[in-house]
């Protein structure tokens, strides 16, 4: 299984880009993605939304992009009313959940999240209550910009171990700054993780695309991610 993960920057280039750049993926898991536009719409399996706008950040969406895996998308809502009252989720637009079913009959979470600054360190929480509502012995692969980097103090990376979800990579840069007048070839942050469950952690493989040449039209470069089969 082969994963895109991406914050699009709240452009409609960048669905363009990910259909055009991206046929041969299974899924993409999406950050500040925009309503698709109509003509990518009617070729991607962009799943039931809603597309809610936080001010400019776009919405997080799990996408199906091969036909050949079958996905089970999960209400956000629900997760949050099974937690209710005090969940760490606190709002749909946070985050979005699907289920993958391989060949073979293999289950697979997919969760698309993004949390900013020390937002983040609620991330794990967030990851724990959709556990409990879909099944904690469901393996889950997570794809995140935290807006934070590795080296900073953040508990988020240990809280997330701690709930067996290691992060897999990718370890190195992923981010640069327009507001800065900065290009791809000045990207030096690393703000976007994914990280998985342990039963699944040494099947994937994680790598940036963060060479400027391709790096696309968003801010953030696309990680891909592939699950090998057991």
């Amino acid at each position: 299984m082969h994963i895109v993960c991406w914050n699009m920057q709240h452009k409609r280039a960048s669905w363009h880009f990910l259909h055009e750049r991206h046929r041969e993926a299974d899924f993409a898991l999406l950050q500040e993605a925009c309503t698709p536009p109509a003509e990518v719409a009617a070729r991607l399996d962009v799943g039931p939304g809603p597309w809610i706008h936080e001010g400019w950040n776009g919405a997080r969406a799990v996408v199906r992009i091969s036909n050949h895996i079958a996905i089970e998308w999960v209400s956000v809502a629900d997760i949050i009313a099974s937690a209710s009252p005090n969940s760490a989720i606190r709002t749909p637009a946070r985050l979005a959940v699907a289920i993958a079913t391989l060949p073979g009959d293999e289950r697979i979470g997919l969760v698309s999240i993004e949390s900013a600054g020390k937002t983040s360190e609620r991330v794990p929480k967030m990851v724990r209550e959709i556990q409990q509502y879909c099944g904690a012995d469901l393996p889950y692969i997570v794809g995140a910009d935290l807006t934070t980097w590795w080296d900073s103090e953040t508990t988020v990376f240990g809280d997330m171990m701690h709930i067996g979800l290691p992060l897999i990579g990718p370890h190195t840069a992923t981010f640069y700054s327009p507001a800065l007048r900065q290009e791809p070839s000045d990207a030096h942050l690393q703000l976007d993780y994914v990280f998985a469950s342990r039963p699944i952690a040494h099947r994937l493989t994680v790598r940036a695309l963060n060479d400027p040449n391709d790096w696309g039209p968003s801010d953030h470069c696309r990680i891909m991610i592939e699950l090998k089969e057991p």
